[in-house]
Protein backbone atom coordinates (compact mmCIF):
# COMPACT_ATOMS: atom_id res chain seq x y z
CA UNK A 1 0.00 0.00 0.00
CA UNK A 2 3.00 2.55 0.79
CA UNK A 3 4.50 1.81 -2.89
CA UNK A 4 0.78 2.09 -4.03
CA UNK A 5 0.80 5.59 -2.54
CA UNK A 6 3.79 6.76 -3.91
CA UNK A 7 3.13 5.73 -7.35
CA UNK A 8 -0.23 8.01 -6.54
CA UNK A 9 1.42 10.78 -5.08
CA UNK A 10 4.10 11.01 -7.89
CA UNK A 11 1.93 10.83 -10.87
CA UNK A 12 0.34 13.45 -9.67
CA UNK A 13 3.22 15.80 -9.13
CA UNK A 14 4.41 15.07 -12.70
CA UNK A 15 2.22 16.45 -15.30
CA UNK A 16 14.67 6.63 -27.47
CA UNK A 17 13.81 3.84 -28.91
CA UNK A 18 17.48 3.19 -28.83
CA UNK A 19 19.53 1.00 -30.77
CA UNK A 20 19.72 -2.58 -28.92
CA UNK A 21 23.07 -4.31 -28.86
CA UNK A 22 24.31 -7.94 -27.70
CA UNK A 23 26.08 -8.61 -24.56
CA UNK A 24 27.19 -11.56 -23.94
CA UNK A 25 27.03 -11.69 -20.11
CA UNK A 26 23.21 -10.90 -20.10
CA UNK A 27 20.30 -13.53 -20.02
CA UNK A 28 19.46 -15.12 -23.33
CA UNK A 29 17.15 -12.70 -25.45
CA UNK A 30 18.43 -9.29 -23.17
CA UNK A 31 18.58 -6.43 -25.61
CA UNK A 32 19.64 -2.89 -23.38
CA UNK A 33 19.34 0.03 -24.33
CA UNK A 34 22.18 2.40 -24.84
CA UNK A 35 22.47 6.23 -24.04
CA UNK A 36 24.33 9.24 -22.69
CA UNK A 37 22.09 11.02 -20.51
CA UNK A 38 22.51 10.49 -16.49
CA UNK A 39 18.63 9.52 -16.65
CA UNK A 40 19.16 7.22 -19.64
CA UNK A 41 22.06 5.43 -17.69
CA UNK A 42 20.08 4.88 -14.60
CA UNK A 43 16.99 3.43 -15.86
CA UNK A 44 18.80 1.17 -18.16
CA UNK A 45 20.68 0.21 -14.70
CA UNK A 46 17.53 -0.55 -13.18
CA UNK A 47 15.97 -2.42 -16.24
CA UNK A 48 19.24 -4.62 -16.38
CA UNK A 49 18.63 -5.76 -12.85
CA UNK A 50 15.36 -6.38 -12.97
CA UNK A 51 15.63 -8.57 -16.06
CA UNK A 52 18.62 -10.73 -14.74
CA UNK A 53 16.43 -11.19 -11.48
CA UNK A 54 13.48 -12.37 -13.45
CA UNK A 55 15.16 -14.20 -16.58
CA UNK A 56 16.49 -16.93 -13.54
CA UNK A 57 12.73 -17.68 -12.93
CA UNK A 58 11.30 -20.35 -15.77
CA UNK A 59 7.67 -18.49 -15.52
CA UNK A 60 9.10 -15.48 -17.04
CA UNK A 61 8.96 -16.01 -20.76
CA UNK A 62 9.46 -12.04 -21.62
CA UNK A 63 10.05 -8.58 -20.48
CA UNK A 64 8.20 -5.71 -22.35
CA UNK A 65 8.77 -2.19 -21.15
CA UNK A 66 6.60 0.69 -22.10
CA UNK A 67 5.44 4.16 -21.19
CA UNK A 68 8.04 6.80 -21.67
CA UNK A 69 11.01 4.84 -21.19
CA UNK A 70 10.01 3.26 -24.11
CA UNK A 71 8.83 6.84 -25.94
CA UNK A 72 11.95 7.77 -25.39
CA UNK A 73 10.22 10.65 -22.97
CA UNK A 74 11.68 9.59 -19.21
CA UNK A 75 12.42 12.31 -16.68
CA UNK A 76 15.09 11.74 -14.19
CA UNK A 77 12.79 10.70 -11.72
CA UNK A 78 10.23 8.60 -14.34
CA UNK A 79 9.06 4.73 -12.96
CA UNK A 80 9.68 2.05 -15.38
CA UNK A 81 6.41 0.43 -16.96
CA UNK A 82 6.88 -2.98 -18.30
CA UNK A 83 5.05 -6.03 -18.90
CA UNK A 84 6.00 -9.01 -17.14
CA UNK A 85 4.96 -12.11 -19.94
CA UNK A 86 4.66 -15.46 -17.82
CA UNK A 87 3.23 -18.73 -18.40
CA UNK A 88 -0.60 -19.48 -17.86
CA UNK A 89 0.00 -21.01 -14.42
CA UNK A 90 2.28 -18.16 -13.17
CA UNK A 91 -0.75 -15.63 -14.40
CA UNK A 92 -3.25 -18.61 -12.92
CA UNK A 93 -1.38 -18.07 -9.18
CA UNK A 94 -1.85 -14.07 -9.63
CA UNK A 95 -4.83 -13.93 -10.57
CA UNK A 96 -6.08 -16.07 -7.54
CA UNK A 97 -4.24 -13.74 -4.90
CA UNK A 98 -5.60 -10.45 -7.03
CA UNK A 99 -1.89 -9.60 -7.61
CA UNK A 100 -1.99 -9.12 -12.07
CA UNK A 101 -0.16 -5.30 -11.74
CA UNK A 102 1.93 -4.52 -8.64
CA UNK A 103 4.58 -1.92 -8.54
CA UNK A 104 8.28 -2.96 -6.82
CA UNK A 105 11.70 -1.07 -5.69
CA UNK A 106 14.51 -4.09 -5.69
CA UNK A 107 16.65 -3.07 -7.63
CA UNK A 108 15.79 0.42 -8.21
CA UNK A 109 18.56 2.98 -6.61
CA UNK A 110 17.23 6.52 -7.69
CA UNK A 111 14.57 8.94 -6.07
CA UNK A 112 11.11 8.29 -6.15
CA UNK A 113 11.92 5.37 -8.56
CA UNK A 114 9.76 2.26 -9.12
CA UNK A 115 8.84 -0.78 -11.09
CA UNK A 116 5.16 -0.61 -12.84
CA UNK A 117 4.61 -4.07 -13.51
CA UNK A 118 1.29 -5.91 -15.49
CA UNK A 119 1.86 -9.39 -15.81
CA UNK A 120 0.65 -10.90 -19.33
CA UNK A 121 0.39 -14.00 -21.21
CA UNK A 122 1.09 -15.19 -25.02
CA UNK A 123 -2.86 -15.70 -24.67
CA UNK A 124 -2.96 -12.34 -23.30
CA UNK A 125 -1.14 -10.77 -26.33
CA UNK A 126 -3.33 -12.72 -29.15
CA UNK A 127 -6.55 -11.90 -27.12
CA UNK A 128 -4.63 -7.95 -27.50
CA UNK A 129 -4.63 -8.31 -30.99
CA UNK A 130 -7.85 -9.63 -31.60
CA UNK A 131 -10.10 -7.32 -29.34
CA UNK A 132 -8.25 -5.69 -27.31
CA UNK A 133 -9.24 -1.88 -26.09
CA UNK A 134 -7.09 1.72 -27.20
CA UNK A 135 -5.45 2.06 -24.37
CA UNK A 136 -3.82 -1.69 -24.58
CA UNK A 137 -3.07 -1.05 -27.72
CA UNK A 138 -1.19 2.22 -27.16
CA UNK A 139 0.87 0.75 -24.53
CA UNK A 140 2.52 -1.85 -27.11
CA UNK A 141 2.32 0.39 -29.88
CA UNK A 142 6.02 2.02 -28.76
CA UNK A 143 6.97 -1.30 -26.59
CA UNK A 144 10.54 -2.59 -26.49
CA UNK A 145 10.93 -6.07 -25.88
CA UNK A 146 13.71 -6.41 -23.81
CA UNK A 147 13.85 -10.21 -22.61
CA UNK A 148 12.48 -13.21 -24.61
CA UNK A 149 12.20 -16.88 -24.49
CA UNK A 150 9.90 -16.84 -26.75
CA UNK A 151 10.84 -16.76 -30.68
CA UNK A 152 7.44 -14.70 -32.05
CA UNK A 153 7.36 -12.52 -29.46
CA UNK A 154 7.93 -9.51 -31.45
CA UNK A 155 5.28 -10.86 -34.16
CA UNK A 156 2.44 -11.36 -31.18
CA UNK A 157 3.51 -7.93 -30.38
CA UNK A 158 3.33 -6.34 -33.81
CA UNK A 159 -0.23 -8.04 -34.49
CA UNK A 160 -1.27 -5.57 -31.10
CA UNK A 161 -0.49 -3.02 -33.27
CA UNK A 162 -2.50 -3.30 -36.17
CA UNK A 163 -6.22 -2.44 -36.68
CA UNK A 164 -7.48 -2.90 -40.39
CA UNK A 165 -9.02 0.26 -42.00
CA UNK A 166 -12.54 -0.51 -41.80
CA UNK A 167 -11.77 -1.15 -38.06
CA UNK A 168 -10.76 2.58 -37.90
CA UNK A 169 -13.63 3.13 -40.04
CA UNK A 170 -15.99 2.08 -37.46
CA UNK A 171 -14.93 3.68 -34.42
CA UNK A 172 -14.67 6.88 -36.29
CA UNK A 173 -18.37 6.60 -36.49
CA UNK A 174 -18.98 5.21 -33.29
CA UNK A 175 -17.22 8.59 -31.66
CA UNK A 176 -19.73 10.45 -34.36
CA UNK A 177 -22.73 9.25 -32.59
CA UNK A 178 -21.34 9.89 -29.27
CA UNK A 179 -20.65 13.68 -30.19
CA UNK A 180 -24.09 13.99 -31.48
CA UNK A 181 -25.70 12.60 -28.78
CA UNK A 182 -23.99 14.12 -25.56
CA UNK A 183 -23.47 17.32 -27.24
CA UNK A 184 -26.70 17.70 -29.36
CA UNK A 185 -29.58 16.33 -26.95
CA UNK A 186 -27.78 15.24 -23.15
CA UNK A 187 -26.09 18.98 -23.10
CA UNK A 188 -29.78 20.76 -23.95
CA UNK A 189 -31.66 18.63 -21.76
CA UNK A 190 -29.08 19.45 -19.08
CA UNK A 191 -29.10 22.77 -19.33
CA UNK A 192 -32.85 22.96 -19.64
CA UNK A 193 -33.06 21.47 -16.66
CA UNK A 194 -30.36 22.85 -14.44
CA UNK A 195 -29.15 19.50 -14.02
CA UNK A 196 -25.12 20.16 -13.42
CA UNK A 197 -24.06 16.61 -13.32
CA UNK A 198 -25.38 16.23 -16.36
CA UNK A 199 -24.01 19.17 -18.40
CA UNK A 200 -20.59 18.30 -17.01
CA UNK A 201 -21.37 14.19 -17.74
CA UNK A 202 -22.57 15.57 -21.74
CA UNK A 203 -19.43 18.23 -22.25
CA UNK A 204 -16.48 15.37 -20.85
CA UNK A 205 -18.21 13.06 -23.15
CA UNK A 206 -18.42 15.13 -25.93
CA UNK A 207 -15.23 16.43 -25.98
CA UNK A 208 -14.15 12.91 -25.20
CA UNK A 209 -15.85 11.60 -28.31
CA UNK A 210 -15.23 14.47 -30.49
CA UNK A 211 -10.76 14.11 -29.64
CA UNK A 212 -10.94 10.57 -30.05
CA UNK A 213 -13.04 11.02 -33.45
CA UNK A 214 -9.88 13.04 -34.69
CA UNK A 215 -7.59 10.30 -33.09
CA UNK A 216 -9.13 7.43 -35.18
CA UNK A 217 -9.10 9.30 -38.54
CA UNK A 218 -5.40 9.50 -38.00
CA UNK A 219 -4.95 6.07 -37.07
CA UNK A 220 -4.37 7.09 -33.62
CA UNK A 221 -4.62 4.80 -30.57
CA UNK A 222 -6.32 6.53 -27.68
CA UNK A 223 -3.73 6.20 -24.74
CA UNK A 224 -5.97 7.22 -21.99
CA UNK A 225 -7.77 9.94 -20.36
CA UNK A 226 -4.18 11.89 -19.36
CA UNK A 227 -3.06 11.05 -22.68
CA UNK A 228 -6.07 12.77 -24.91
CA UNK A 229 -5.30 16.90 -24.97
CA UNK A 230 -1.73 15.74 -25.57
CA UNK A 231 -2.60 13.16 -28.36
CA UNK A 232 -5.17 15.96 -30.16
CA UNK A 233 -2.45 19.04 -29.95
CA UNK A 234 -0.17 16.82 -31.50
CA UNK A 235 -2.79 15.83 -34.58
CA UNK A 236 -0.95 16.41 -37.90
CA UNK A 237 -4.45 17.88 -39.36
CA UNK A 238 -7.09 19.54 -36.90
CA UNK A 239 -9.53 22.74 -36.71
CA UNK A 240 -7.95 26.32 -35.50
CA UNK A 241 -8.88 26.41 -31.92
CA UNK A 242 -10.12 22.53 -31.76
CA UNK A 243 -8.12 21.74 -29.05
CA UNK A 244 -8.78 24.88 -26.87
CA UNK A 245 -12.47 24.68 -27.96
CA UNK A 246 -11.97 20.55 -25.96
CA UNK A 247 -10.51 22.90 -23.04
CA UNK A 248 -13.41 25.38 -22.98
CA UNK A 249 -16.13 23.02 -22.80
CA UNK A 250 -14.65 21.15 -20.40
CA UNK A 251 -13.94 24.07 -18.14
CA UNK A 252 -17.45 26.54 -18.99
CA UNK A 253 -19.09 24.00 -21.06
CA UNK A 254 -22.03 26.06 -22.95
CA UNK A 255 -24.20 25.42 -26.39
CA UNK A 256 -22.01 28.06 -28.06
CA UNK A 257 -18.47 26.35 -27.23
CA UNK A 258 -19.85 22.78 -27.98
CA UNK A 259 -21.54 23.84 -31.36
CA UNK A 260 -17.80 24.81 -32.35
CA UNK A 261 -16.63 21.11 -31.53
CA UNK A 262 -19.99 19.84 -33.35
CA UNK A 263 -19.17 21.90 -36.38
CA UNK A 264 -15.60 21.11 -36.46
CA UNK A 265 -16.11 17.07 -36.05
CA UNK A 266 -18.79 17.58 -38.46
CA UNK A 267 -16.90 19.50 -41.21
CA UNK A 268 -13.92 16.38 -40.70
CA UNK A 269 -15.51 13.70 -40.10
CA UNK A 270 -19.16 14.07 -40.06
CA UNK A 271 -19.66 11.29 -43.21
CA UNK A 272 -18.55 8.68 -41.79
CA UNK A 273 -21.59 7.92 -39.94
CA UNK A 274 -25.34 9.28 -42.09
CA UNK A 275 -27.86 11.22 -39.63
CA UNK A 276 -30.75 8.59 -40.00
CA UNK A 277 -28.02 6.19 -38.17
CA UNK A 278 -27.38 7.93 -35.24
CA UNK A 279 -29.32 6.97 -32.67
CA UNK A 280 -29.45 3.28 -33.11
CA UNK A 281 -25.39 3.43 -33.52
CA UNK A 282 -25.70 5.12 -29.79
CA UNK A 283 -28.35 2.59 -28.68
CA UNK A 284 -26.09 -0.35 -30.19
CA UNK A 285 -22.59 1.10 -28.73
CA UNK A 286 -24.01 1.83 -24.95
CA UNK A 287 -27.39 0.65 -24.39
CA UNK A 288 -27.27 -2.91 -26.11
CA UNK A 289 -23.61 -3.33 -25.37
CA UNK A 290 -24.42 -5.91 -22.87
CA UNK A 291 -26.29 -8.07 -24.94
CA UNK A 292 -23.81 -8.29 -27.82
CA UNK A 293 -21.16 -8.40 -25.71
CA UNK A 294 -18.90 -5.75 -27.22
CA UNK A 295 -17.24 -2.47 -25.39
CA UNK A 296 -18.68 0.88 -24.86
CA UNK A 297 -17.00 3.57 -26.53
CA UNK A 298 -15.57 5.15 -23.57
CA UNK A 299 -13.67 1.85 -22.80
CA UNK A 300 -12.66 0.86 -26.61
Amino acid sequence: MVIAQRCIERKERRGRTAATVEVGHLPMGHAPTTGTGSAVKHHDEALDRYVRRVASDPGTLGVIVTGSLARGTERPDSDVDLYLVVTEERWDEAYGVNRLMFTETDGIDYPDGYFDVKLATLSYLDDAAERGDDPVRASFATSRIVFSRVDDLAERVERIRFVADDGWDARVASFVAQARLHGGYFLDQASESGDAFLLHHAAVHLALSAGRAFLAREHTFFGGPKQLMKQVRELRAQPEGFAADLVALVEHPTRRTADRVLAALEDAVGGALPRDETLSTFILDNELAWRYRTKTPEYS
